[in-house]
């Protein structure tokens, strides 16, 4: 099957990512994406790839192939699951947590926003188990070490 331009726009739309946003998330030319979703350049397998990793869906999603989706925001929910769920290791009960929520309108539609929500359940909620606790989106920072506090002795002679 050919590339389906209008699947890279309506992706990028239920995103809410611009042609400039989605081109540097990429890292192409804003151009190239304008020209995409018109129709008038057919991307290369390499574009494709940045594509598709910028927007956490499939290669396969642009030629029409695999599972359909009612509409590009269902896609780009769903497809930020996956890619959130493969790159993640999560407890049953997490995983749980968050399949259902595919079900909203406004599911999570990036795997940063995945990731993000599966914090907050656990914040609310708690951890379906303290072991596998998920890792925050934010480094931490690690916690400074107390300086040592110098004890001096006192030899007084009497």
């Amino acid at each position: 099957m050919p590339f389906r331009p209008d699947r890279l726009k309506a992706l990028r739309e239920a995103k809410g990512l611009s042609q400039e946003q989605l081109a540097k998330l990429a890292g192409l030319s804003h151009s190239l994406i304008a020209k995409s979703e018109h129709g008038k350049n057919l991307p290369r397998s390499d574009t494709l790839d940045k594509l598709a990793q910028a927007l956490d869906c499939t290669i396969d999603y642009f030629h029409g192939r695999g599972r359909e989706y009612e509409n590009a925001e269902t896609a780009s929910a769903t497809m930020a699951f996956d890619v959130f769920v493969s790159q993640r290791v999560l407890t049953d009960g997490q995983y749980e947590r968050c399949r259902r929520a595919l079900a909203h309108a406004d599911a999570p539609r990036t795997t940063r926003a995945w990731q993000s929500f599966a914090e907050m359940i656990d914040l609310v909620v708690g951890p379906t188990s303290s072991t596998n606790a998920l890792v925050p989106l934010e480094a931490h920072r690690p916690t400074p070490k107390p300086m040592a506090v110098a004890r001096r002795r006192h030899n007084l002679k009497p």
